[in-house]
C-alpha cells in the first residue's frame, strides 16, 4: 500500500495549469484550443482542501490525501442504511438495466418506485421532503447504482447535483427551497440544459443568457437548446 507523501505543493494560477498541463493543446483545433484554455481560465486557484483528483488531472498523485481513508461514522452509517435497503430493492425488483439500454427509455414504474422511496431528495433535508443523508450516504447510494444501471446512476445524480436540488441547497432563498424542494425531492425530474449547436457538453461556451425583465420582475431567456 502506498504511503503518505509530503504535503500538497502550493495552489498553481492558470498560467501554471495551461504551462504545466500533461495535456498539449498545440496541436488542438482553434475551436478545441479556446474550449480547453476557457476550462483552465476557470479552474480554481486556491483550495481550503487540497483535491486528490484535481492533482490526478495535473499528473500528480498525493497519497496523504487518500491514507487512512476517512471512516464513515457509525451514527450516520445506521441512518443511510434503511434507505440504502430499499434501494437495493427496487434496482432488483423494478430496473432493468438491459431493457433500458434496448428502449433507451427508464420504466415509469421504476421512477415511481424510486420517488417513493425518496431517491430524488438524498441530501434534501426532511424538511423540505427529502431524505436529509449526508454526502457520504449519497455517495454509497451511487455506488449501488453504478455497479447496477448507468442510466439510472445519471438519471439521479444530474437531477440532483447539477439539477435543482443542489443548487437550491447552498443558494437558494427560504422561499424558493420550500416551493421547489419539496417537488424534486417527491420525484420531479430535474436537469442541467447544457447542450447548444455550437457548445456540445462544456459548459464554459454556454451562449444561451437570462437577461432581466424591463419591469425586474422576470428573466427573459435568450438561446436554443438541442434537447
Amino acid at each position: 500500500m502506498p504511503t503518505p507523501t509530503s504535503p500538497p505543493p502550493p495552489p498553481e494560477t492558470s498560467e501554471d495549469a495551461l504551462s504545466n498541463s500533461p495535456i498539449d493543446a498545440s496541436k488542438m483545433s482553434e475551436g478545441k484550443r479556446a474550449a480547453f484554455e476557457a476550462a483552465e481560465a476557470a479552474r480554481d486557484t486556491a483550495w481550503d482542501h487540497p483535491s486528490y483528483v484535481g492533482g490526478l488531472f495535473m499528473g500528480r498523485t498525493n497519497w496523504s490525501l487518500m491514507y487512512p481513508f476517512p471512516v464513515q461514522e457509525g451514527a450516520d452509517r445506521e441512518k443511510g442504511k434503511p434507505f440504502l435497503g430499499q434501494l437495493h430493492d427496487v434496482l432488483r425488483d423494478h430496473i432493468d438495466p438491459d431493457e433500458i439500454d434496448r428502449e433507451g427509455e427508464m420504466p415509469q414504474d421504476g421512477i415511481d418506485r424510486l420517488a417513493e422511496i425518496g431517491a430524488f431528495g438524498i441530501k434534501v433535508e426532511a424538511d423540505y421532503g427529502g431524505l436529509g443523508l449526508s454526502q457520504t450516504n449519497y455517495i454509497r447510494a451511487a455506488v449501488l447504482l453504478g455497479a447496477h444501471c448507468g442510466n439510472t446512476t445519471t438519471l439521479l445524480s444530474a437531477h440532483q447535483s447539477i439539477g435543482v436540488p443542489q443548487p437550491l441547497i447552498v443558494f437558494g432563498t427560504e422561499e424558493q427551497k420550500r416551493k421547489y424542494l419539496p417537488r424534486v425531492a417527491g420525484g420531479e425530474i430535474s436537469a442541467f440544459a447544457l447542450t447548444e449547436d455550437n457548445v456540445g457538453s462544456d459548459p464554459a461556451r454556454l451562449e444561451t443568457k437570462a437577461t432581466p425583465s424591463e419591469d425586474g420582475e422576470h428573466f427573459v431567456l435568450n438561446g436554443k437548446k438541442l434537447w
